[in-house]
């Protein structure tokens, strides 16, 4: 399982991949795009609507646009490496009306940018068998599972299940801690992204020391 970083930057990234490579990733946003960062490290691109959820904005479409029309631009002719995954537009915590704005959404991305891997932010009111048609249709690439802290330790399991029943790969959204990586990594996730260990020191300290805990690495991915 991949653990991404929220934009490490300087010292702190040029340490992570001293010691670990490529073990570990940074999570780079509409709003937060670091190109030495994206040079360096493997990272997926998160289209920046909790940001703006968060400051109580709508979706800053075009802001979003912009960004991955800079962000093709980079990676065709600047040779920066493209993402992992691109998180595909979502409204936060608005369920089945979320699906079908992102349904269309990812319809436009595929016809302007196609060369990337789309992922569905999933969150509060979607159904299982909702998205399973998506990934039946191979609309998208793979699973975000975002929504509210209960929502998402409820359910993330099962969204795992459906994303690789299809062949596709689930990520786990803000699983910041220690204790909540190792949960993400027994329910077979494939990634997360931890924030709050770019915030504290000690909280990156204790993710890093992750790969000492017999545990965690003894749990099967």
């Amino acid at each position: 399982m991949k653990i991404y970083f929220a934009c490490p930057t300087g010292k702190r990234r040029d340490e992570i991949l001293e010691s670990y490579q490529h073990k570990y990733g940074a999570c780079l946003t509409r709003d937060v795009f670091n190109n030495v960062t994206a040079s360096k490290m493997h990272y997926f691109f998160d289209n920046g609507a909790f940001s703006d959820f968060r400051n109580n904005q709508t979706f800053d479409a075009e802001k979003f646009i912009e960004k991955m029309y800079v962000l093709e631009s980079k990676t065709r002719f600047c040779r920066l490496p493209m993402p992992e995954f691109v998180v595909v537009p979502d409204i936060v915590s608005r369920g089945k009306e979320s699906l079908l704005y992102s349904r269309k959404w990812v319809e436009y991305l595929d016809y302007i940018l196609p060369w990337y891997e789309y992922y569905l932010a999933v969150q509060d009111g979607m159904e299982l068998d909702e998205v399973e048609e998506d990934l039946k249709e191979k609309r998208f690439q793979g699973l975000f599972v975002g929504g509210t802290k209960g929502w998402k330790y409820k359910t993330s399991e099962h969204w795992v299940q459906l994303a690789h029943k299809y062949g596709f790969k689930c990520h786990i959204g803000g699983v910041g801690t220690p204790k909540a990586i190792t949960w993400a990594k027994m329910i077979n996730a494939d990634s997360v992204d931890s924030g709050i260990a770019m915030i504290h020191p000690k909280y990156l300290k204790d993710v890093l020391e992750i790969e000492n805990q017999s545990l965690f690495w003894s749990i099967a991915d």
